[in-house]
């Protein structure tokens, strides 16, 4: 049956929920007996889908659907197409192909794969795996002369406080766009919750050689965009450098956003300067002065000190997911 756009539709919503469960693999009843054999069978053709080495425990029977059996070899080596067989105490030994014998296993690098090459990017970026199975690095794009790192993962809430500083180290702050197959509003009580989030389906679509993509732009259109209120908070630091004071956006300096990260980074405990020194590469004898001189006011409303070097996170700041 040939691929059509319900069937691929259908066949990608398929492929996004497999491969956010803990096992990502299906059974070989889960296939025949799910009434959409052919999205499976498509998926499979795009290799987005695989056959695992491992047999199935146990299958139905493709004969009388009443027995169940476990597949074991077929002694027959010139059996090439059966290689597999079971025992049926109702029909006997009943020939079975790889496919019905052996899980059937989602590949998420392909679609990191199939995403670099929608999205265009350079030879120059491979795809990368940040964190296996879960993240993968896709290279750079250039939107309105700022350019923007591209990752794609998957189950990023089981790992979101890892993820988030992986991230860090591979994006400049808000230049980082994670396309995932997640529930990004589950993440919004996470570690990753300041992150642009592309949810996959938005922007995708399958076709017969992998993915389209559109509608990015909108996504990196509204990184620009900041609702007015009279919020205070730090949720705008990583993604566009800023400070939120009662409303107003404050940007801050490359050396105030690294303070403010390690403050953050201690989770409400207290941050030696002799630590902050080391890891800003600055003299250890510093002066908050010379640090915060135009940002005395995000210091004052954002961090706290004592007369012994001391420094930490205003506790209404913290991360509530990280106390």
């Amino acid at each position: 049956m040939p691929p059509t756009t319900g069937m691929n539709d259908q066949a990608f919503a398929e492929l996004c929920w497999l491969i956010e469960q803990a096992d990502a693999r299906l059974t070989p009843d889960a296939i025949w007996l799910s009434g959409k054999p052919h999205h499976f069978q498509h998926l499979r053709n795009l290799g987005a889908l695989s056959l695992s080495n491992e047999l199935a425990d146990s299958i139905t029977c493709d004969y009388c659907c009443d027995e169940t059996y476990r597949p074991v070899a077929n002694p027959d080596p010139l059996q090439t197409e059966f290689p597999y067989r079971g025992y049926c105490p109702e029909c006997g030994w009943r020939p079975l192909k790889p496919e019905q014998a052996r899980y059937w296993q989602a590949n998420p690098q392909q679609i990191a794969r199939w995403l670099s090459s929608a999205l265009q990017l350079p030879p120059r970026y491979s795809v990368e795996p940040v964190v296996d199975g879960v993240l993968w690095r896709l290279g750079e794009i250039e939107y309105r002369r700022k350019r923007h790192t591209i990752f794609f993962g998957c189950k990023l809430e089981q790992s979101a406080e890892i993820l988030n500083k992986k991230i860090g180290d591979l994006a400049a702050p808000g230049s980082e766009i994670i396309t995932t197959t997640s529930n990004t509003s589950g993440l919004r009580s996470s570690a990753l919750a300041a992150r642009q989030l592309v949810p996959l389906r938005a922007i995708a679509h399958l076709r017969k050689a992998g993915l389209v993509v559109e509608n990015l732009d909108a996504y990196l259109s509204g990184l620009n965009h900041v609702e007015s209120s009279d919020e205070t908070s730090l949720r705008l630091m990583h993604t566009m450098r800023i400070a939120l004071i009662n409303g107003e956006q404050i940007k801050l300096s490359p050396q105030v956003y690294d303070f403010l990260k390690l403050l953050e980074d201690a989770d409400g405990d207290e941050v030696h300067k002799s630590y902050i020194a080391n890891a800003m590469n600055i003299p250890p004898a510093f002066r908050r002065a010379d640090i915060f001189k135009r940002h005395k006011e995000v210091f004052e409303t954002f961090a706290q000190a004592d007369n012994k070097g001391n420094y930490w996170l205003h506790p209404d700041f913290i991360i509530i997911d990280r106390r």
